[in-house]
């Protein structure tokens, strides 16, 4: 199954092609504390319960949400260089625009 960018509006999704445009694809980190700041950074809202969306095991966000200066090069492969946070994040307009503020991180995140 092919998984997609966990980051609100975008459509990116964890292909042969887009790894051939140059695009890396990063799973949440299992630390807690780097874990929250994600998070944060997505400031995305579970539809149903409309509390702060809680990543599942295989969510992932491209390497667009991330600074070029967030990646380490090895030869042909990147890595997201260890304390990095996404943040850049393009919000398709609507009708009334991104509306990208962070959210406040609830007590059961353990923040």
């Amino acid at each position: 199954m092919t998984r997609s960018c966990s980051a609100v509006g975008c459509s990116t999704r964890d292909t042969v092609l887009s790894r051939e445009r140059g695009l890396s694809f990063h799973q949440f980190p299992t630390d807690t504390i780097q874990r929250s700041k994600w998070i944060r950074a997505v400031n995305r809202v579970d539809p149903r319960s409309k509390k702060i969306w809680i990543p599942g095991p295989g969510a992932i966000l491209c390497s667009k949400h991330f600074q070029e200066s967030d990646f380490e090069s090895y030869g042909v492969r990147r890595k997201l260089k260890k304390g990095a946070v996404p943040s850049l994040f393009l919000c398709k307009v609507l009708t009334s625009g991104c509306k990208h503020k962070p959210l406040k991180l609830r007590t059961e995140l353990g923040i």
